[in-house]
């Protein structure tokens, strides 16, 4: 989704400020792994006789192109009012569901909302230390680079200070 589409589909973020990919070395590690995968099953789609034989390789074969162009997607954007993030799928019919409509799986989450983002970055916990008050998100970012990962945090934390100082 470009940044236009993003801020139709959540006026309340705010500007998009930036988006964050997974990390150049995961992006690239998996391309390569699709490409492994696609250049054998299209070895064995050669030594198939019929069109019908050959589907299930064509259909993994396409899987496989789809995945290398999907592997460059942005996991988070960073906006004046909050961040948006892209969900984790929970069943195999919700990652299907996801690979044909990329926007789903996004989720706005303004900044005094956000409790805690856990240190495998596969979860945030949203809401305020109460009982019955955190409420858990998984979350696809774990394989953002270091250096974003500080950037978001950062930009987390400045987006609190300012809606704190803003209450007061």
């Amino acid at each position: 989704m470009i940044k236009d589409e993003v801020t139709k589909r959540f006026p309340a973020c705010g500007k998009i400020e930036k988006e964050y990919e997974n990390s150049k070395w995961y992006s690239v590690c998996m391309q390569v792994i699709f490409t492994l995968v696609g250049i054998y099953f299209f070895w064995l789609m050669l030594n198939e006789a019929t069109l019908v034989e050959r589907l299930d390789n064509i259909a993994i074969l396409f899987f496989c192109l789809w995945r290398i162009h999907r592997q460059r997607d942005t996991m988070c954007y960073i906006a004046t009012n909050g961040m948006i993030v892209r969900r984790k799928c929970m069943s195999l019919r919700d990652y299907y569901n996801e690979q044909v409509h990329e926007e789903r799986n996004l989720v706005y989450l303004p900044y005094k909302t956000i409790f805690l983002i856990a240190d495998t970055w596969q979860e945030i916990e949203l809401g305020k230390a109460e009982e019955g008050g955190i409420a858990v998100l998984p979350v696809r970012l774990q394989f953002l680079s270091k250096k974003n990962k500080q950037q978001i945090m950062d930009r987390i934390k400045e987006g609190q200070e300012k809606e704190t100082k803003d209450t007061l």
